[in-house]
């Protein structure tokens, strides 16, 4: 994801933003933030000024102010310049990379103002901290968030794609999100065996199971989910994509900045909590 090329470099001090009588930075930090704010786009593409610009006239983007008080967080908790604009362009900036829902396993209306999308590897340690929490979140902002997850086997996990099949297979039955819960579960209980016994301890009509297991159907649809991870940029799991940003783990984290996250994307679209 690129940057939009930097304006030129401030030729004024730093002074207080408009409005952000609270963001109290001082010395280098200070200079730092006055220089990315000088030097970086407004978030709204029909305002093509900087950032202090747009809140110092008051511009109708508004996004303006809260990227500018992520730049002072984040001068503040001591990233340097070039980390800081990375992470607002994975925040703010003007490359988006929707991920079509389909007819993946959700939670949360349809017309929600903010969908998150989470590719997983059911074989993936990580994913099975992250998902948790995700869900948790979700569940705290409902009914104006949508959770769409996504498969994404990955090669050197042995049993990730006869899991994701299974997921896809209890899905089929109405069950998806417990079977998410019993492979998350049982990272090292992947086998064909074990996943039986896991349709079995749902409730779930065994024949149909496995015929459901080993259909095209659910190939199709594990390569629509991988064609749809490629395109969005995924590296790794989970892949997280909110709003079409991707929410990038190397530069946030989900304890800290899910939350914050999802808050200023329903006071942009102006949902009321």
């Amino acid at each position: 994801m690129r940057p939009r090329a930097p304006l030129p470099p401030p030729t004024t001090t730093p002074r207080p933003l408009p409005g952000l009588g609270d963001v109290d930075l001082g010395g280098r930090e200070a200079s730092v933030f006055w220089s990315l704010v000088s030097q970086i786009y407004a978030p709204c593409p029909s305002v093509a000024v900087s950032i202090a610009q747009c809140v110092e006239e008051a511009r109708p983007c508004a996004a303006c102010a809260p990227a500018a008080r992520f730049l002072a967080d984040k001068v503040r908790a001591g990233v340097n310049a070039e980390q800081a604009r990375e992470a607002y362009n994975y925040r703010f900036g003007p490359n988006l990379t929707p991920v079509d829902p389909a007819d993946s396993p959700s939670i949360g209306p349809a017309n929600a103002p903010v969908t998150v999308v989470v590719f997983s590897d059911f074989e993936c340690p990580f994913c099975a901290r992250a998902v948790p929490m995700i869900e948790k979140t979700v569940k705290r902002f409902s009914p104006n968030v949508r959770l769409v997850h996504k498969f994404y086997p990955l090669h050197q996990h042995a049993h990730a794609r006869d899991a994701a099949k299974a997921a896809i297979a209890a899905q089929n039955q109405g069950k998806y999100w417990e079977m998410e819960k019993q492979l998350f579960a049982h990272q090292r209980d992947l086998t064909e065996s074990d996943l039986e016994g896991y349709a079995q301890e749902l409730g779930l009509a065994l024949g149909r199971f496995k015929a459901d297991l080993a259909s095209p159907r659910a190939e199709k649809i594990l390569q629509r989910d991988h064609d749809a991870g490629e395109a969005a940029g995924l590296s790794g799991t989970p892949h997280i994509v909110i709003n079409g940003r991707e929410f990038s783990t190397t530069y946030f984290h989900l304890e800290s900045d899910l939350d914050p996250w999802i808050a200023l994307e329903l006071e942009l679209t102006g949902t009321k909590r």
